[in-house]
């Protein structure tokens, strides 16, 4: 697949213009993205639905032994916003994660921590028109994002995601499978 370098080039843009450390948010060695990205598949696709080891549009077929939840968005919200609550979906965790933005004809893999993911989101459009990725080091979670989807989502083992923190954000709704509510008022 050849990589389109659209995405990685608004990326290392937002990384020098923001003055971001790079020990803090760096590309993966092309050593190491495949068998990152492939390990992220193994984990959290269902690739038995679809003869498919790619990425892009995984929201369409994640693993169904998985816990997944779905975080919209009121019509009032901004898109974009969904980033912002990071810290708090993921309880406040100060570890590095893995990164991927995938589309039909691209996949970067990044390093990092989520202050500076969250500046790169809101300085850029990196995700253009893919999809972009969340992953813990240890693949016990993954955060999603599609455009096409227009949703985020959060998929796990049952155990990382509190669901009763998630129902507290402000101006999300929450789905997990079949079943929506809003957040109490």
């Amino acid at each position: 697949m050849k990589n389109n370098l659209e995405p990685r080039e608004e990326i290392e843009s937002i990384i020098k213009q923001s003055a971001i450390d790079r020990k803090r948010f760096f590309e993966v060695d092309k050593f190491s993205y495949k068998a990152i990205q492939n390990k992220v598949i193994a984990k959290f696709i269902n690739i038995e639905r679809q003869f498919d080891f790619n990425l892009h549009r995984g929201y369409l077929r994640y693993n169904p032994k998985l816990r997944y939840i779905e975080i919209g968005y009121r019509k009032s919200s901004e898109w974009w916003e969904w980033f912002r609550l990071l810290p708090q979906i993921l309880k406040g965790s100060m570890d590095a994660v893995y990164v991927i933005f995938v589309g039909d004809d691209y996949t970067w893999v990044y390093e990092g921590y989520i202050p500076e993911l969250i500046e790169i989101l809101f300085q850029g459009s990196p995700i253009g028109d893919g999809d972009c990725y969340i992953v813990s080091k240890k693949y016990e979670w993954l955060i999603g994002y599609s455009d096409d989807g227009d949703v985020v989502t959060c998929v796990d083992n049952g155990t990382f995601f509190d669901m009763d923190m998630l129902n507290v954000l402000e101006n999300i709704k929450i789905c997990l499978r079949a079943k929506c509510h809003l957040p109490r008022s």
